[in-house]
């Protein structure tokens, strides 16, 4: 019980540090986009739907429930830094993400695109 009711502090915690005088939205969206891939963010939500769904029977988990607690916290914290940022009017374009998390965001978006056009050239 004692590390469920931890989980959920260190959760519900992220809230009210938003409150803090430096509080700096675009450091949390920097550090989720430098920490992770796209790919490993579409697994990783897919992994907690299918724990979701299937009560966390599934045979096939890619990560620990510590790991699955630490992706969702950061996702929470990156969703709450963005709705911050676009209250608070902040360029987004100010970030500074390092210069492999650009690279890697690049390529992703570049081969997403590339799927997007194959499935639009389907439907004509």
């Amino acid at each position: 019980m004692k590390r469920i009711l931890a989980l959920q502090f260190a959760f519900d915690w992220f809230i009210y540090e938003v409150h803090k005088v430096d509080y700096d939205p675009l450091k949390e969206i920097e550090a989720f986009w430098n920490h992770y891939a796209l790919d490993a963010i579409s697994a990783n939500i897919l992994q907690l739907l299918s724990t979701y769904l299937d009560g966390g029977a599934g045979e096939n988990k890619l990560l620990k429930d510590e790991e699955m607690q630490e992706f969702a916290t950061a996702l929470y914290r990156v969703l709450i830094a963005y709705n911050v940022a676009n209250y608070r009017n902040i360029d987004l374009r100010k970030m500074q993400l390092s210069a492999e998390a650009e690279e890697r965001i690049a390529k992703e978006l570049e081969l997403s695109k590339k799927v997007a056009e194959f499935f639009g050239r389907l439907s004509k």
